[in-house]
C-alpha cells in the first residue's frame, strides 16, 4: 500500500509538470495576444502596453517565465492574478467551496438514483425496464450538456417558476437542484447500468444459491449479501466521478452562472489570466489525482479478492 501511495505521489508530479509546461506553451505560444492587451484594452498605448508587460514580467523570455514559476510553485506560491490583482490561492479559496457543493450534490443524485435503480432492475429482471433504461440512458448521454440545462431552465425556472435559474443564491437548496441533476443525470444512468450489471453476475453464484437456501427471500439475498460483493466498481466508478466533478463542470457552472472553479477557470482564460488559470487548473489536477488515488485504495478495502491477488502474485 505504501509502494502504491509513492507511486501515485509520483505520478501526481509528473502530470502536475506537464500540466504547467503544456500551458504555458499553450497560452504563450499558440494563442495570440498577452494578458497586457486583455487587461488594457485595444485603445492602450504601445507605452502603457510596455509598461504592463514589465510589471506583470511578459517581457521576459517564456523560458525564464516558465523557470520563475516553477521556482514559485515549488514554495506553495501560485502566483497573483492579472485580471483580480489577487492572491491565486485565495481566489481558489474563495470559489472551491460551491464547486464542491455542486459536485457532492450532484453526486448524491448518482448514488440515489443510479445504485437503486440498478438494483431494482436487477432485482425485477424486467426486459422492458431494461429496454427502458437502456434508450433513456442513450438520450442522456447523446443530449449536450448546456442543452439539458437550457432544458431545465426552460421547464422548472421559467414555465413553472419553481426553481431558480441562476446562481448560488445564499447557499440555497433550490439553487442548486437543477444544476445538481444536468451534471447527474447521464452518469446516474451509467452507474445503474454497472450496479445492475455487477448485481446480476452475484445473483447466480454459489454463495447466493446457499443464502436462498437458508429460507432467505430475494431482497434479502439481494441486500445482504450480493450488495457487498456488487458494490465495489460502483464505488470506484463514484470515486472517479466525484474527481471529474470537483474538477470543474465548466459548461454547467457557466450555463446556471454557479460561482464554481470551472467558471472561474473559464474568465481567467479568456482574459489571459496565465497565473489563474494554471493555478484553478493545477489544483483541479491534484483533486483528480487525489480522489482517484483514495477510489483505489477503497476498492482494494472492498474487494478482498484484489488485496489477495496482489499478495499472490508478489
Amino acid at each position: 500500500m505504501y509502494r502504491f501511495i509513492l507511486r501515485r505521489l509520483l505520478q501526481m508530479l509528473l502530470v502536475l509538470l506537464g500540466t504547467v509546461t503544456i500551458l504555458f506553451i499553450v497560452i504563450y505560444v499558440i494563442v495570440p495576444g498577452d494578458a497586457a492587451e486583455v487587461i488594457l484594452g485595444t485603445r492602450a498605448t504601445p507605452e502603457t502596453l510596455a509598461s504592463l508587460r514589465h510589471e506583470l514580467g511578459l517581457d521576459q523570455p517564456i523560458w525564464t517565465q516558465y523557470g520563475i514559476y516553477l521556482w514559485n510553485l515549488a514554495h506553495l506560491d501560485l502566483g497573483t492574478s492579472y485580471s483580480l490583482n489577487r492572491d491565486v490561492a485565495s481566489v481558489i479559496g474563495d470559489h472551491l467551496p460551491a464547486t464542491a457543493y455542486l459536485a457532492f450534490s450532484a453526486l448524491a443524485l448518482e448514488l440515489f438514483f443510479g445504485v437503486g435503480w440498478g438494483i431494482y432492475l436487477a432485482w425485477r429482471k424486467s426486459v422492458g425496464l431494461e429496454m427502458f433504461s437502456s434508450v433513456l440512458g442513450a438520450v442522456l448521454l447523446a443530449v449536450p450538456v448546456f442543452f439539458l440545462g437550457l432544458v431545465l431552465q426552460r421547464i422548472f425556472g421559467g414555465w413553472l417558476h419553481i426553481l431558480p435559474i441562476s446562481g448560488l443564491g445564499g447557499w440555497n437548496p433550490a439553487n442548486v437542484i437543477m444544476p445538481a441533476v444536468t451534471l447527474a443525470a447521464a452518469q446516474a444512468v451509467i452507474i445503474a447500468a454497472v450496479m445492475k450489471t455487477s448485481l446480476s453476475d452475484e445473483m447466480g453464484k454459489p454463495y447466493m444459491l446457499a443464502a436462498r437456501a437458508k429460507g432467505m427471500t430475494e431482497r434479502q439475498v439481494l441486500l445482504r449479501h450480493g450488495m457487498r460483493n456488487a458494490i465495489g466498481p460502483v464505488a470506484t466508478l463514484l470515486a472517479i466521478d466525484l474527481g471529474i466533478l470537483l474538477g470543474g463542470a465548466v459548461i454547467t457552472e457557466i450555463v446556471f452562472a454557479w460561482p464554481g472553479l470551472g467558471r472561474t477557470m473559464f474568465f481567467a482564460a479568456r482574459a489571459r489570466d496565465v497565473p489563474l488559470v494554471i493555478g484553478t487548473v493545477l489544483v483541479l489536477v491534484v483533486i483528480f489525482v487525489v480522489v482517484n488515488t483514495f477510489a483505489d485504495i477503497a476498492y482494494k478495502l472492498l474487494d478482498p479478492r484484489v488485496r489477495l491477488g496482489e499478495e499472490r502474485h508478489g
